[in-house]
């Protein structure tokens, strides 16, 4: 370094040992080194400061982490350079063994440094050396808007977007924000030049081009030649820069190798096509100040074209050109290696990070990485994507080399993110059809360029889930010397894929291609059509665009709601919602009807009658559907499903299904139904009574089980063609004939059904019906049957046996476990029935059975459909579908499950996340203004503004299914063309305003019945707590981490929150300017942090916030900064958030009411004092009045006193301790609960929000002390006022404590507990106060045990909000009259506003 004219110094022991400051005779030393121990003597000694240096180099700085003293680097950061107002910059250099560099995590370090780790240097001697890589940060950038003039214009010119499209706008949107106001006008004035050009050509051709078009088209070619010319202008200290930081980083960096000559060849990486050619024209203009740069976009289909892919190369080779733009697609292309790669956008995936080592020249290029500066979301991506273990490093170094016989490992990361973007145009740039394969479930589309990374997704997801198999998916590159088939004399390429024998797909050859990277690509693509035909590949395994969040919103003001959401007219707080239909469906009207893909529906045998497997035949292929229960009558039975292997249908064989479908649609609903067969999108079938599923195929995404033989064919054709054939041919055959039989008493369609219980040889139609009382007027069955039967007959056989029925009941919901049977009619029911007047439905009892459950079924089948659609599309798969359910579930769905204990949780977990970010970006901030600000976070309305922003409201399942108005999904057939169907969706707005339908005539009952539920009216609370039900499910799914992701696709304001490191990282870069007026350790009293960490059981890394924690407002006036305020606000946070969780898996059953009144008990300012007292902390408290202390000290005493009397009477009595604190009769100073807090809260910061230290104190200390004192039974020492208060909590209204009436005196009280009519609890004593209590007790236990108990007996709440009069119980056919004739009320309300309107 010193032929670099640079001066190295050392300051050495012998320096260090001298008496006198050696310091200057080394310091003036350009570079000086020195042991770490040796500069924190002599900066604690004054000799020397680390202002003095501009940058401080650490070696080995992995050795700094794990020590329990602090290091003398750890010591000098915090008690030296901390202080420094402009430190200096630090660079800590980490060494670890290759196979730690997965799991290392170097948080403590950036904090401590306050600096940002970008990547790991993965080398070694035997791996490929992969390039030099470099992070570039540059500033962050906010365009004004006088930035973008040129768009505003152009709307202003198309107001109704009926030229310019708004995907043309998105894309102006990122070229603004990606390169600049310059770069926005370019774009602007090629689409205008676009849309002029496209306007004059339909203008010509076009004859119903409407006026308004023609005026459009004017105005923009007047726009055109007003356009000012703007000159670029990169340079940022110039107040008239037009360009981006990160344009301008680039071209810096670009500027570095303009001394390389004719050897430099770079390749910049970008994410839009759009920006990539905007890019291209800037990096080709003079004014760059870059005359070596000769810049060209890589067209997209370039991998389908040899000829330009071979032309590419050679002006790439030979200079030509020497900087290539080029997008995601086309990151796999042959080029030759290039000296920089420069990832222009940062990409999370390893796949694309491969093939940036394979485009480079190794250790000669570079890889550089613009990021922008202070970006935490940016930052965690790079981390992810560079943390390569061991076998992934192997399998780049052998894929660089020219190895790619083996699939990645599982270890590599592959996103959902698409390689096309929003800009990429559906065609190809030669007019070529960009081919894709399309997931029914999400609507993703797989194309050529994704297809490598979905195959590893599912030859991952195979192997996690098929461990035993142990099976390798091998890739091996066949080449054509001898002249390919299409002719290329040069040879071609192709390449076989064998993907896992157990998967039962054959080897996979692709097509000859001209080169490798097109075989490639090609061939894993065959593999994905093979694996998605045979259904085997599902939306686990596409990739998902970026959720919009205009996708059901508009442009709304401020204020305002997009258009496509109402509002109620009774209330502002209330607005209806499109209801989303799962895109399966409207999906499956693309796939043909020659080919369907079963499902099995195995239901166990519901109130023990036998229940036969259906098959449910969809034409596209159904992803996996979870277990779920379904009810009847108290009884309860879980539905399983079966994936089967798909088949060819032949012609006969789908009309036979088609007319077995209707006849079950027709005998479900009892009405007339049919569709001809290409309407259809699924259809029913029955298995054979043999038919058993394999054991282990149950819930396996893989199983293949064949289905097709095992359809009876023959008994499908006959209920296609009958409805019903005669019962009775002869005796001997009858048993036969009614065995698992229904049967109906004439000879029509739709009429009462019954199943035949049994053949009464005992009874004949001469028989009088004694338990009969239908016939029990007449002598007998016979003469009923002349009285009653208009023209009878007569019998053929008047001694034949009698046949015992019962009645098939209608459909109802079955999804909720208060589901009944219709009310019976009044008259008497049929019992019997006489053999040769009845005639045998053509489906058997055991296969009707489970059919007569698909309504219920299908429905619930399509909420998991929704399901896996949000899940995939906006929480990237990240959320388990069942707790995503429940989320999604309101009370008026009446289903099993709603979100009301998920919300009682989430409101707890977005709490703590929102007290966390305003703990480290509000430094300065009191207490006050701390709690207001989390208002504005976790308030309803800002969660219900996340909601329809997002566009969560439509998945929302509230509307209860109403069994009478299934269907199963048809296709809808397609409109004449768009004007026509726009005029006609216009007509239909207007007349749907008015309760109206097509041609304006006014919509009947039933009409307005189904119309009224695709629109969800919902309180706009009843939306936020399904956002916060949401993170719950996220958070029982996959912690902290995956809450927080979730939160942030909710679009909860959290910015610059990328990962939970972030708290502890960005509250270490904003220290509060007071900080040093804050206490420090020299506060404390003696022994009090020795004393503390063994009550908590933790080590306080940061001793001063312990001393903060402990020092009252009194011992420093009103500083806020200085007292424990801020660490009580968020002390309180988690230990709420603790407590809830704590609660929510100890009482696994226990309802929303009762969860929330433990925990008020276990949080309340009287349980935390106790707790304070219990613990001691009162005596390390630093307070400065005289009048607080003594208070203190009379209510540690009562609170003694009280204590010991509760635990004498508890041992007494043989039971655990109540809450003693209850019955103190003066309130609590409050600086004793804020003090837990506080200590709580200091140990969490110093833990860097993570609950290491503060879970062990809650699982050691908290946690047993409360749940040794805090009960449903002991929230008050009056046991009533506690029942009283949880069944108000539940919105119960009908429910009391009533003594029942004796016959005589001197008996014995007996009490009830009655919700509904219904006694839960009874009690007897001779004592009322005493059996008052023991019966409170008993129902609290009742409440606490059965979770359903309360949604069983309590109709208080159908709906959110709603508490309606007391009234009879209801059955469930009267419920769905009830919403029936709400709907139609509340549709006759809007008929008659807009009447009046």
């Amino acid at each position: 370094m010193e032929n670099e004219d640079f001066t190295v110094g050392a300051y050495t022991v012998a320096l260090h040992s001298s008496n006198t400051n050696e310091w200057p005779s080394v310091v003036y030393n350009d570079i000086v080194v020195v042991a770490a121990n040796m500069l924190l003597d002599s900066l604690a000694d004054g000799n020397v400061k680390l202002s003095q240096a501009h940058m401080i180099v650490i070696s080995d700085a992995q050795r700094v982490m794990p020590m329990q003293i602090p290091h003398p680097i750890m010591r000098m950061m915090t008690d030296f350079y901390a202080k420094i107002l402009q430190p200096p910059r630090v660079l800590a250099m980490v060494t670890s063994a290759p196979d730690r560099w997965a799991s290392l995590d170097l948080t403590p370090l950036e904090i401590s440094f306050r600096a940002r780790s970008f990547f790991l240097a993965t080398k070694a001697a035997d791996a490929w050396f992969g390039p030099l890589e470099l992070v570039l940060e540059y500033d962050p950038y906010r365009p004004a808007v006088s930035d973008d003039t040129i768009s505003t214009r152009l709307r202003d010119a198309d107001p109704e977007g009926l030229l310019l499209r708004p995907r043309e706008i998105r894309r102006g949107r990122r070229v603004l924000y990606q390169l600049g106001r310059f770069a926005s006008d370019l774009f602007w004035r090629s689409v205008l030049t676009e849309l002029t050009i496209s306007a004059t050509t339909a203008s010509e051709t076009n004859t119903t081009l409407l006026k308004s078009q023609t005026a459009i088209r004017q105005r923009l070619v007047e726009l055109r030649g007003t356009l000012p010319e703007e000159t670029l202008k990169v340079s940022q200290s110039s107040p008239v820069c037009n360009v981006t930081p990160k344009l301008a980083k680039l071209v810096e960096a670009l500027s570095i190798y303009d001394g390389h000559g004719a050897s430099f060849r770079a390749i910049v990486v970008v994410k839009d096509r759009a920006v990539a050619r905007v890019l291209v024209q800037i990096l080709q203009m003079a004014q760059l100040g870059l005359p070596f740069i000769r810049a060209a976009e890589v067209r997209h289909g370039a991998m389908n074209d040899a000829d330009y892919q071979k032309q590419l190369y050679r002006s790439f080779d030979k200079g030509q050109f020497n900087l290539l733009v080029l997008t995601k697609p086309a990151q796999d292309l042959e080029l030759p290696p290039a000296s920089v790669i420069i990832s222009y956008d940062i990409f999370e995936d390893q796949l694309s990070y491969t093939y940036f080592h394979t485009r480079s020249k190794g250790r000669h290029s570079h890889l550089l990485h613009l990021v922008e500066q202070g970006n935490n979301e940016q930052r965690r991506i790079l981390a992810h994507v560079e943390t390569v273990g061991a076998d992934l490093r192997g399998w780049i170094a052998g894929f660089v080399k020219g190895d790619s016989h083996a699939l990645q490992p599982a270890s590599m990361y592959t996103g959902l993110d698409p390689c096309l973007s929003d800009s990429d145009d559906e065609d190809n740039d030669d007019g070529t059809y960009k081919e894709f394969i399309l997931d029914p479930t999400t609507s993703a589309r797989l194309y050529k360029s994704d297809a490598e990374a979905a195959i590893h997704r599912f030859v991952t997801s195979f192997q996690q889930q098929t461990p035993w198999a142990q099976e390798s998916t091998t890739v091996s590159l066949e080449r054509y010397t001898g002249g390919s088939p299409e002719g290329d004399p040069q040879g071609s390429y192709r390449y076989t894929i064998v993907l896992p024998r157990s998967t039962g797909i054959p080897d996979v050859i692709g097509p000859y291609c001209a080169t490798k990277a097109q075989a490639r690509r090609e061939a894993f693509f065959r593999a994905c059509q093979e694996c998605a035909q045979r259904g085997l590949m599902d939306y686990h395994h596409f990739p998902q665009p970026k959720w919009r969040t205009s996708e059901y919103t508009s442009q709304a003001g401020e204020g305002e709601v997009p258009k496509e959401i109402q509002t109620a007219n009774t209330s502002s707080a209330t607005h209806g919602y499109p209801r989303k239909s799962p895109d399966f469906w409207a999906n499956s009207q693309s796939y043909s009807t020659t080919v369907l893909y079963p499902t099995v529906i195995i239901p166990d045998n519901l109130a023990g009658q036998p229940h036969a497997p259906v098959v449910l035949l969809t034409r596209a292929p159904m992803p996996l559907i979870s277990d779920f229960l379904i009810f009847f009558s108290g009884a309860r039975a879980t539905v399983r499903f079966y994936k089967g292997a798909p088949f060819e249908v032949k012609p006969a064989q789908l009309q036979a299904l088609r007319g077995y479908t209707a006849r079950v649609v027709r005998a479900l609903v009892n009405k007339p139904f049919d569709a001809p067969s290409d309407s259809l999108l699924c259809f029913f079938a029955p298995l054979s009574a043999g038919w058993q599923p394999l054991p282990g195929t149950q819930g396996v995404q893989w199983s293949q089980l064949p289905i097709t033989e095992h359809i009876p064919w023959d008994a499908v054709q006959l209920a296609a063609d009958y409805f019903g054939v005669p019962l009775y041919s002869d005796l001997a055959s009858l048993d036969d004939n009614a065995r698992d039989a229904i049967v109906q008493d004439r000879n029509v369609e739709f009429t009462m059904r019954h199943f035949l219980v049994k053949v009464r040889h005992d009874l004949t139609p001469l028989s009088k019906a004694e338990d009969s009382p239908r016939e029990a007027e007449y002598p007998s069955f016979l003469e009923y049957c002349k009285a009653r039967r208009k023209d009878f007959p007569g019998l053929e056989d008047e001694k034949q046996p009698m046949v015992e029925v019962v009645a098939v009941p209608g459909v109802i919901n079955n999804l909720h476990p208060m589901s009944t049977p219709p009310t019976p009619p009044a008259k008497a029911p049929l019992k019997y029935l006489i053999p040769e007047l009845t005639y045998k439905f053509t489906i058997p009892a055991s296969t009707f059975r489970t059919l007569w459950l698909l309504p219920s079924i299908m429905t619930r089948i399509d909420s998991y459909l929704l399901v896996k659609e949000l899940d995939a599309k906006l929480f990237h798969l990240s959320i388990h579908e069942q707790q995503l359910l429940i989320a999604l579930s309101t009370r008026a769905a009446w289903t099993e499950s709603n979100y009301e204990r998920l919300e009682f949780l989430g409101d707890a977990f977005l709490k703590v996340v929102a007290s966390n970010y305003l703990y480290v970006t509000l430094p300065t901030a009191g207490e006050g203004v701390l709690h207001y600000e989390r208002q504005g976070i976790i308030g309803n309305k800002t969660l219900h503004e996340c909601a329809m922003r997002v566009g969560v409201c439509p998945y929302i399942q509230h509307k209860r299914f109403v069994a009478k108005l299934w269907q199963p999904p048809t296709a809808q057939p397609p409109s004449a063309n768009a004007i026509d169907e726009d005029t006609e969706m216009a007509d239909a707005e207007k007349n749907a305003a008015k309760g109206r339908g097509a041609g304006g005539q006014k919509k009947s009952k039933k009409q307005r019945q189904l119309d009224s539920q695709n629109t969800l009216w919902m309180g706009d609370k009843v939306v936020a707590d399904v956002v916060e039900a949401n993170l719950a499910a996220a958070f029982l799914s996959g912690g902290h981490e995956v809450a927080l992701q979730a939160a942030r696709r909710l679009q909860i304001p959290l910015p610059n929150v990328a990962q939970w490191t972030d708290f502890a990282r960005m509250g270490a870069l904003q220290q509060p300017p007071a900080a040093a007026a804050a206490p420090n350790v020299a506060a404390l009293q003696p022994h009090t942090l020795e004393a503390v960490q063994a009550v908590v059981g933790s080590t306080f890394s940061k001793p001063e916030l312990l001393a903060q924690a402990l020092t009252h407002g009194s011992a420093f006036g009103s500083a806020e900064l200085a007292s424990y305020e801020r660490l009580e606000f968020i002390g309180d946070a988690i230990l709420d958030f603790l407590v809830a969780r704590h609660i929510f898996e100890r009482h696994p059953h226990l309802s929303p009411g009762g969860l929330t009144l433990l925990k008020g008990a276990m949080v309340s300012n009287r349980a935390l004092a106790a707790v304070c007292v219990h613990l001691d902390l009162h005596r390390h408290l630093n307070a400065a009045s005289e009048q607080l202390a003594g208070t203190i000290r009379r209510y540690v005493e009562q609170l003694g006193e009280l204590r010991a009397r509760e635990y004498d009477a508890a041992a007494r009595e043989n039971r655990l301790p109540g809450q003693y604190w209850l019955e103190m009769p003066m309130e609590p100073p409050k600086c004793l609960s804020d003090v837990v807090e506080s200590v709580i809260g200091a140990l969490y910061v110093c833990d860097g929000f993570f609950e290491v230290g503060v879970g062990r104190f809650f699982d050691a200390v908290f946690k047993p002390f409360m749940d040794a004192h805090v009960r449903l039974q002991t929230l008050s020492a009056n046991p009533k006022v506690t029942l009283l208060e949880l069944l108000q909590a539940e919105g119960c209204q009908r429910h009391a404590v009533v003594k029942k009436p004796h016959e005589r005196q001197n008996m014995p009280i007996e009490m009830e507990v009655r919700v509904h009519d219904h006694v839960i609890a009874e009690a007897t004593d001779s004592s009322a106060t005493i059996a008052t209590r023991k019966v409170s007790l008993a129902a609290l236990d009742v409440l606490a045990n059965d979770p359903e108990l309360l949604a069983r007996l309590c109709d208080c709440r159908p709906g959110d909000g709603k508490k309606p009069a007391p009234k009879p119980e209801p059955t469930v056919r009267d419920a769905e009259e009830e919403e029936a004739a709400e709907v139609e009320e509340a549709m006759d309300a809007m008929v008659n506003d807009g009447e009046a309107e």
